[in-house]
């Protein structure tokens, strides 16, 4: 039997026709897997430029943390109560301003590993600026001091006397046997 060029061309094009459908058939079933494998290779490498990221920044927050508790005060681990040396610093500060502080209420110590919070509840009197004063002098000694709430009302009628009372938080640290850092 002799094939004929016609036939060859036929069967050569039923062969290359039938070779690309099954091709087709098997690189379209692949297709769909192969888009969401390169969906998860991106989110992947997304997820690593982010970490990345958070990890350099953790270096800065590291410094930057060290550096505020580098300013923040140091107490004894042994000392029990903490509370009436940072009161007796707030009223020093309010009066170095002329600002008076009637009453003070400390509220029990937080902690977070070695950080520690202490809320003083302050009750004052005094004029506004004596109280702004204060106030800037507070925020001048960095994290150590954070008022959280401040109440005013006014003392009479024109007097241009206020009072009020306001709670302050004061960040410390401790360490056993440490030495004393004031202001």
């Amino acid at each position: 039997m002799k094939i004929t060029q016609r036939e060859m061309i036929l069967g050569v094009a039923t062969l290359t026709a039938v070779l690309a459908g099954f091709t087709w058939y098997i690189v379209d079933s692949k297709v769909d897997g192969w888009k969401s494998k390169a969906n998860e290779i991106e989110k992947s490498e997304q997820q690593a430029r982010h970490y990345r990221t958070a990890i350099r920044m953790q270096e800065n927050w590291l410094d930057e943390l060290n550096e505020l508790q580098g300013g923040l005060r140091v107490f004894d681990s042994q000392k029990h109560s903490v509370s009436p040396e940072l009161m007796k610093t707030i009223k020093a500060i309010s009066s170095k301003h002329g600002l008076d502080i009637t009453r003070s209420q400390p509220y029990g110590e937080k902690s977070t590993d070695d950080l520690f919070e202490l809320g003083i509840n302050c009750t004052w009197q005094g004029r506004i600026e004596t109280m702004v004063s204060f106030l800037t002098d507070l925020q001048q000694q960095g994290v150590r001091y954070d008022v959280r709430q401040l109440n005013i009302t006014p003392v009479g009628k024109n007097t241009g006397e206020l009072k009020g009372n306001m709670v302050i938080h004061c960040a410390y640290t401790r360490k056993p046997t440490a030495a004393k850092k004031t202001k």
